[in-house]
């Protein structure tokens, strides 16, 4: 099992933007060292809200490159279908080049309907649109060119620079959003990201999905590694826990899920994330790695308050995954 970190960037109350990212640096810094057993970082991608304030998680994803020396650094969640695929092969060839391979191109498809509007991208094809993209970027990465003839993208055959410095290109993983989208990834041999958002029965579902999908087409699958995304927030008081995540969360929910009722979502993503106590915590996260059959979890410790406790908790869980856990 390996473990990283992943920042949503959400800008508290209170917070501005350069303190919001600073505290995504000075954690990211803080982890490089060889004293620490975390392998990873990851950026996600938001647009138009302070429910996430970087909008250019590859950008972000460079800067931290150039500011550590061990770690993988990667966006979580480049939204593909709403950039040149191209623009997004060159960037990626650039930092992995400038990395020496340490970069990884976490992506995803646009769930955002408005999103997709607001970047003049055809709704009701959004699924084929990202294939589309995803093949010119795959091609890109691990030939040095591209030559695509779809509905989408037809151009003479290029050379993308600089071609990569990883063999094959970088390490790729793909967020789960939906069943086309794992059944897409099991036929790949992609790894999957699982969203901490997401309830247990949604990630259990599409880790059948995929492993059902790959058998299916007779996809070997023995190396895929996917990733579970996981909230963390641990005090020893768990309401103190509790009300940060429910604050930290609220705006987020209520923009993302305008349907259901934020308080039962927060609820859930409370009682299936790590948050509360030490000792009542590891449960939820050791059920969700077993329904998933993930290899690597990404810890977020955004919505806890206090920055001091967030090194003691980083501190805490690297000695356990030093002793090779249990956390």
């Amino acid at each position: 099992m390996n473990f990283g970190l992943f920042f949503l960037n959400f800008q508290k109350n209170g917070m501005t933007s350069e303190e919001t990212l600073n505290c995504m640096v000075d954690t990211v810094t803080l982890i490089d060292s060889d004293d620490y057993h975390f392998d990873s970082a990851f950026v996600c991608e938001h647009h138009f809200s302070r429910n996430g304030i970087v909008g250019a998680p590859i950008t972000a994803a460079g800067f931290l490159l150039g500011l550590t020396n061990r770690l993988r650094i990667g966006s979580l969640n480049q939204v593909i279908t709403t950039h040149h695929p191209v623009r997004v092969a060159e960037e990626v060839g650039v930092l992995d080049q400038m990395s020496e391979g340490r970069f990884v191109l976490g992506f995803s498809d646009c769930e955002n309907d408005f999103e997709m509007e607001f970047f003049k991208r055809h709704i009701p094809s959004r699924q084929q649109q990202f294939e589309a993209c995803y093949d010119v970027i795959n091609e890109a990465l691990t030939t040095g060119y591209c030559h695509p003839e779809n509905d989408f993208y037809n151009f003479p055959k290029i050379s993308v620079h600089p071609h990569c410095y990883s063999e094959n290109g970088p390490k790729q993983y793909v967020l789960a959003t939906s069943k086309e989208v794992v059944k897409w990834a099991a036929k790949k041999a992609l790894s999957l990201i699982f969203k901490w958002d997401d309830n247990l029965e949604v990630k259990e579902r599409y880790a059948v999905l995929y492993n059902k999908t790959a058998q299916q087409y007779g996809v070997d699958i023995s190396d895929v590694d996917h990733q579970l995304t996981v909230i963390v927030n641990l005090s020893t008081d768990k309401n103190t826990a509790q009300e940060e995540v429910r604050e930290y969360l609220k705006g987020y929910i209520t923009e993302t899920y305008p349907h259901m009722s934020r308080d039962e979502k927060i609820n859930c993503i409370i009682e299936e994330n790590a948050v509360g106590t030490h000792d009542d915590y590891y449960e939820s996260t050791k059920l969700a790695v077993e329904k998933t059959g993930a290899k690597n979890i990404l810890l977020s410790f955004e919505s806890m308050n206090d920055i001091n406790d967030v090194k003691d908790i980083i501190d805490m869980l690297n000695q356990k995954i030093e002793k090779n856990l249990p956390l």
